[in-house]
Protein backbone atom coordinates (compact mmCIF):
# COMPACT_ATOMS: atom_id res chain seq x y z
CA UNK A 1 0.00 0.00 0.00
CA UNK A 2 2.78 2.38 0.93
CA UNK A 3 4.64 1.61 -2.33
CA UNK A 4 1.55 2.61 -4.30
CA UNK A 5 1.16 5.80 -2.25
CA UNK A 6 4.85 6.69 -2.71
CA UNK A 7 4.52 6.18 -6.46
CA UNK A 8 1.41 8.39 -6.56
CA UNK A 9 3.14 11.02 -4.46
CA UNK A 10 6.24 11.09 -6.72
CA UNK A 11 4.03 11.25 -9.80
CA UNK A 12 2.15 14.24 -8.34
CA UNK A 13 5.40 16.00 -7.51
CA UNK A 14 6.64 15.49 -11.07
CA UNK A 15 3.39 16.91 -12.43
CA UNK A 16 3.67 19.91 -10.12
CA UNK A 17 7.26 20.60 -11.14
CA UNK A 18 6.40 20.23 -14.85
CA UNK A 19 3.45 22.60 -14.46
CA UNK A 20 5.61 25.15 -12.68
CA UNK A 21 8.27 24.95 -15.43
CA UNK A 22 5.61 25.34 -18.11
CA UNK A 23 4.07 28.29 -16.26
CA UNK A 24 7.49 29.95 -15.90
CA UNK A 25 8.24 29.38 -19.59
CA UNK A 26 4.89 30.79 -20.69
CA UNK A 27 5.22 33.81 -18.39
CA UNK A 28 8.69 34.47 -19.83
CA UNK A 29 7.34 34.13 -23.39
CA UNK A 30 4.55 36.59 -22.64
CA UNK A 31 6.98 39.04 -20.98
CA UNK A 32 9.55 38.93 -23.81
CA UNK A 33 7.10 38.44 -26.66
CA UNK A 34 9.37 35.61 -27.87
CA UNK A 35 8.70 31.90 -27.64
CA UNK A 36 12.37 31.06 -28.36
CA UNK A 37 14.57 32.59 -25.68
CA UNK A 38 17.15 29.81 -25.49
CA UNK A 39 18.25 26.85 -27.60
CA UNK A 40 16.24 24.32 -25.58
CA UNK A 41 12.98 26.16 -26.36
CA UNK A 42 12.98 24.87 -29.97
CA UNK A 43 16.28 23.26 -31.09
CA UNK A 44 14.98 22.60 -34.61
CA UNK A 45 14.19 26.26 -35.30
CA UNK A 46 17.15 27.83 -33.54
CA UNK A 47 19.37 27.39 -36.62
CA UNK A 48 16.91 29.37 -38.76
CA UNK A 49 16.64 32.08 -36.11
CA UNK A 50 20.42 32.45 -35.91
CA UNK A 51 20.72 32.53 -39.71
CA UNK A 52 18.07 35.25 -40.09
CA UNK A 53 19.61 37.31 -37.29
CA UNK A 54 23.04 37.05 -38.93
CA UNK A 55 21.60 38.29 -42.23
CA UNK A 56 19.89 41.19 -40.46
CA UNK A 57 23.14 42.11 -38.72
CA UNK A 58 25.02 41.99 -42.02
CA UNK A 59 22.39 44.18 -43.68
CA UNK A 60 22.62 46.61 -40.79
CA UNK A 61 26.36 47.02 -41.42
CA UNK A 62 25.90 47.58 -45.15
CA UNK A 63 23.04 50.01 -44.56
CA UNK A 64 25.19 52.02 -42.14
CA UNK A 65 28.00 52.18 -44.72
CA UNK A 66 25.56 53.22 -47.45
CA UNK A 67 23.92 55.90 -45.32
CA UNK A 68 27.28 57.37 -44.32
CA UNK A 69 28.45 57.38 -47.94
CA UNK A 70 25.17 58.88 -49.17
CA UNK A 71 25.42 61.66 -46.57
CA UNK A 72 29.00 62.33 -47.69
CA UNK A 73 27.96 62.38 -51.35
CA UNK A 74 24.98 64.61 -50.64
CA UNK A 75 27.24 67.23 -49.06
CA UNK A 76 29.66 66.85 -51.98
CA UNK A 77 26.86 67.32 -54.52
CA UNK A 78 25.67 70.46 -52.73
CA UNK A 79 29.23 71.80 -52.78
CA UNK A 80 29.45 71.16 -56.53
CA UNK A 81 26.15 73.03 -57.00
CA UNK A 82 27.57 75.90 -54.97
CA UNK A 83 30.72 75.91 -57.11
CA UNK A 84 28.63 76.14 -60.29
CA UNK A 85 26.66 79.00 -58.75
CA UNK A 86 29.92 80.82 -58.04
CA UNK A 87 31.06 80.36 -61.64
CA UNK A 88 27.65 81.50 -62.93
CA UNK A 89 27.81 84.62 -60.78
CA UNK A 90 31.33 85.36 -62.04
CA UNK A 91 30.07 85.04 -65.61
CA UNK A 92 27.32 87.58 -64.87
CA UNK A 93 29.92 89.97 -63.42
CA UNK A 94 32.12 89.42 -66.48
CA UNK A 95 29.32 90.23 -68.93
CA UNK A 96 28.62 93.43 -67.01
CA UNK A 97 32.31 94.32 -66.88
CA UNK A 98 32.63 94.24 -70.68
CA UNK A 99 30.43 97.35 -70.78
CA UNK A 100 32.44 99.17 -68.08
CA UNK A 101 33.39 102.77 -68.87
CA UNK A 102 35.47 103.94 -65.92
CA UNK A 103 38.18 102.88 -63.50
CA UNK A 104 35.86 102.61 -60.49
CA UNK A 105 33.60 100.08 -62.22
CA UNK A 106 36.55 97.96 -63.32
CA UNK A 107 37.94 97.99 -59.79
CA UNK A 108 34.56 97.06 -58.31
CA UNK A 109 34.12 94.12 -60.70
CA UNK A 110 37.66 92.91 -60.02
CA UNK A 111 36.99 92.99 -56.28
CA UNK A 112 33.77 90.98 -56.77
CA UNK A 113 35.67 88.33 -58.73
CA UNK A 114 38.31 88.27 -56.02
CA UNK A 115 35.57 87.59 -53.45
CA UNK A 116 34.16 84.86 -55.67
CA UNK A 117 37.63 83.29 -55.85
CA UNK A 118 37.80 83.14 -52.06
CA UNK A 119 34.30 81.71 -51.94
CA UNK A 120 35.20 79.06 -54.52
CA UNK A 121 38.23 77.99 -52.48
CA UNK A 122 35.97 77.73 -49.41
CA UNK A 123 33.55 75.55 -51.38
CA UNK A 124 36.41 73.35 -52.59
CA UNK A 125 37.43 72.95 -48.93
CA UNK A 126 33.96 71.83 -47.84
CA UNK A 127 33.98 69.46 -44.87
CA UNK A 128 31.58 66.78 -43.69
CA UNK A 129 32.05 65.46 -40.15
CA UNK A 130 35.49 67.11 -40.09
CA UNK A 131 36.50 65.39 -43.34
CA UNK A 132 37.39 67.39 -46.44
CA UNK A 133 35.11 65.98 -49.15
CA UNK A 134 37.48 66.95 -52.00
CA UNK A 135 40.66 65.91 -50.23
CA UNK A 136 40.82 62.38 -51.58
CA UNK A 137 42.26 60.13 -48.88
CA UNK A 138 43.84 63.20 -47.22
CA UNK A 139 40.58 64.05 -45.46
CA UNK A 140 42.17 65.87 -42.52
CA UNK A 141 44.09 68.43 -44.59
CA UNK A 142 42.56 71.23 -46.65
CA UNK A 143 42.88 70.26 -50.33
CA UNK A 144 43.36 73.85 -51.52
CA UNK A 145 45.13 76.88 -50.10
CA UNK A 146 44.74 80.43 -51.41
CA UNK A 147 47.90 82.51 -51.21
CA UNK A 148 47.59 85.51 -48.84
CA UNK A 149 47.92 87.93 -51.74
CA UNK A 150 45.40 85.96 -53.83
CA UNK A 151 47.94 85.31 -56.56
CA UNK A 152 47.63 81.51 -56.60
CA UNK A 153 45.73 78.49 -55.29
CA UNK A 154 47.85 75.46 -54.45
CA UNK A 155 46.67 71.87 -53.99
CA UNK A 156 47.68 69.70 -51.05
CA UNK A 157 51.13 68.36 -51.90
CA UNK A 158 50.15 64.95 -50.49
CA UNK A 159 47.53 64.56 -53.21
CA UNK A 160 43.84 65.24 -53.70
CA UNK A 161 42.81 62.35 -55.94
CA UNK A 162 42.83 59.38 -53.54
CA UNK A 163 39.72 57.20 -53.53
CA UNK A 164 37.44 56.77 -50.51
CA UNK A 165 35.79 53.35 -50.56
CA UNK A 166 33.21 51.51 -48.51
CA UNK A 167 31.72 48.01 -48.40
CA UNK A 168 28.14 48.07 -49.67
CA UNK A 169 27.65 44.30 -50.02
CA UNK A 170 29.47 41.02 -49.71
CA UNK A 171 32.62 41.37 -51.82
CA UNK A 172 31.30 44.72 -53.15
CA UNK A 173 33.53 47.69 -52.33
CA UNK A 174 32.92 50.96 -54.13
CA UNK A 175 34.31 54.46 -54.28
CA UNK A 176 32.08 57.30 -53.12
CA UNK A 177 34.13 60.50 -53.44
CA UNK A 178 34.71 62.79 -56.41
CA UNK A 179 38.26 63.45 -57.68
CA UNK A 180 39.14 67.05 -56.93
CA UNK A 181 41.82 67.08 -59.63
CA UNK A 182 39.30 66.50 -62.42
CA UNK A 183 36.71 68.75 -60.80
CA UNK A 184 38.71 71.90 -60.16
CA UNK A 185 42.03 71.44 -61.99
CA UNK A 186 41.03 69.35 -65.00
CA UNK A 187 40.64 70.70 -68.52
CA UNK A 188 40.04 74.07 -66.88
CA UNK A 189 41.87 75.20 -63.75
CA UNK A 190 38.90 77.06 -62.31
CA UNK A 191 40.95 78.85 -59.66
CA UNK A 192 43.53 80.12 -62.12
CA UNK A 193 40.71 81.13 -64.43
CA UNK A 194 39.25 83.44 -61.79
CA UNK A 195 42.70 84.78 -60.89
CA UNK A 196 43.47 85.62 -64.50
CA UNK A 197 40.03 87.15 -64.99
CA UNK A 198 40.43 89.34 -61.92
CA UNK A 199 43.85 90.52 -63.07
CA UNK A 200 42.50 91.29 -66.55
CA UNK A 201 39.77 93.40 -64.99
CA UNK A 202 42.32 95.27 -62.91
CA UNK A 203 44.22 95.92 -66.16
CA UNK A 204 40.96 96.93 -67.89
CA UNK A 205 41.78 94.51 -70.71
CA UNK A 206 38.33 94.35 -72.34
CA UNK A 207 39.36 91.90 -75.05
CA UNK A 208 40.80 89.42 -72.56
CA UNK A 209 37.85 89.78 -70.19
CA UNK A 210 35.41 89.06 -72.99
CA UNK A 211 37.39 85.95 -73.94
CA UNK A 212 36.91 84.51 -70.44
CA UNK A 213 33.14 84.11 -70.91
CA UNK A 214 33.43 80.87 -72.89
CA UNK A 215 36.06 79.57 -70.46
CA UNK A 216 33.66 80.17 -67.57
CA UNK A 217 31.05 78.08 -69.39
CA UNK A 218 33.62 75.31 -69.78
CA UNK A 219 34.47 75.51 -66.08
CA UNK A 220 30.81 75.21 -65.11
CA UNK A 221 30.35 72.25 -67.47
CA UNK A 222 33.41 70.54 -66.00
CA UNK A 223 32.01 70.78 -62.48
CA UNK A 224 28.49 69.76 -63.54
CA UNK A 225 29.87 66.70 -65.30
CA UNK A 226 31.42 65.51 -62.04
CA UNK A 227 28.15 66.19 -60.24
CA UNK A 228 26.34 64.10 -62.85
CA UNK A 229 28.74 61.20 -62.22
CA UNK A 230 28.19 61.62 -58.50
CA UNK A 231 24.41 61.62 -58.98
CA UNK A 232 24.56 58.29 -60.80
CA UNK A 233 26.65 56.88 -57.96
CA UNK A 234 24.14 58.15 -55.40
CA UNK A 235 21.30 56.47 -57.28
CA UNK A 236 23.21 53.18 -57.25
CA UNK A 237 23.91 53.41 -53.53
CA UNK A 238 20.29 54.34 -52.84
CA UNK A 239 19.13 51.30 -54.85
CA UNK A 240 21.31 49.03 -52.69
CA UNK A 241 19.94 50.67 -49.55
CA UNK A 242 16.33 50.12 -50.61
CA UNK A 243 17.07 46.48 -51.41
CA UNK A 244 18.51 45.89 -47.96
CA UNK A 245 15.60 47.64 -46.29
CA UNK A 246 13.17 45.48 -48.27
CA UNK A 247 15.12 42.38 -47.25
CA UNK A 248 14.97 43.49 -43.63
CA UNK A 249 11.17 43.55 -43.72
CA UNK A 250 11.00 40.02 -45.15
CA UNK A 251 13.61 38.69 -42.73
CA UNK A 252 11.80 40.26 -39.78
CA UNK A 253 8.56 38.62 -40.93
CA UNK A 254 10.23 35.21 -41.21
CA UNK A 255 11.89 35.67 -37.84
CA UNK A 256 8.62 36.78 -36.26
CA UNK A 257 6.78 33.73 -37.60
CA UNK A 258 9.35 31.45 -35.99
CA UNK A 259 10.15 33.04 -32.65
CA UNK A 260 7.33 35.39 -31.69
CA UNK A 261 4.88 34.35 -28.99
CA UNK A 262 1.30 33.58 -30.01
CA UNK A 263 -0.18 35.73 -27.26
CA UNK A 264 -3.72 34.31 -27.33
CA UNK A 265 -2.47 30.70 -27.26
CA UNK A 266 0.14 31.46 -24.59
CA UNK A 267 -2.47 33.05 -22.31
CA UNK A 268 -4.81 30.10 -22.82
CA UNK A 269 -2.01 27.60 -22.14
CA UNK A 270 -0.93 29.55 -19.05
CA UNK A 271 -4.44 29.46 -17.62
CA UNK A 272 -4.66 25.74 -18.38
CA UNK A 273 -1.35 24.99 -16.63
CA UNK A 274 -2.26 27.17 -13.65
CA UNK A 275 -5.51 25.27 -13.29
CA UNK A 276 -3.63 21.97 -13.58
CA UNK A 277 -1.12 23.11 -10.97
CA UNK A 278 -3.83 24.10 -8.51
CA UNK A 279 -5.57 20.76 -9.02
CA UNK A 280 -2.33 18.85 -8.50
CA UNK A 281 -1.59 20.79 -5.32
CA UNK A 282 -5.05 19.99 -3.96
CA UNK A 283 -4.61 16.30 -4.74
CA UNK A 284 -1.16 16.39 -3.12
CA UNK A 285 -2.64 17.92 0.03
CA UNK A 286 -5.25 15.18 0.27
CA UNK A 287 -2.67 12.49 -0.42
CA UNK A 288 -0.38 13.78 2.30
CA UNK A 289 -3.23 13.79 4.80
CA UNK A 290 -4.09 10.19 3.98
CA UNK A 291 -0.46 9.16 4.24
CA UNK A 292 -0.09 10.67 7.70
CA UNK A 293 -3.18 8.85 8.91
CA UNK A 294 -1.85 5.58 7.52
CA UNK A 295 1.44 6.05 9.31
CA UNK A 296 -0.39 6.67 12.62
CA UNK A 297 -2.34 3.40 12.39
Amino acid sequence: MRVTQNYSLNSLLRRINESRENIYSLQRNLATGKRINQISDDPEQVESVLRFRKLLKLNERFESNLNNALDFMSITSQALDDAVNVITHVKEITVQAVDSTNDEEWSAYAKQVDQMLKQLVDVANTRFKNRYVFGGTQTSTAPFVLAPDGSAVTANENGISGELKTEIGEFIIEKYNIPAQETFLGGVDVFQLLIDLRDAMNSQDISSVQGFIDSLDDAADQIMQQNSILGAKMNRFDMFLQQYQSQDVKLQELLSNIEDTDMAKAISDLQLHETGLNTALQVLARTLNISLVDFMQ
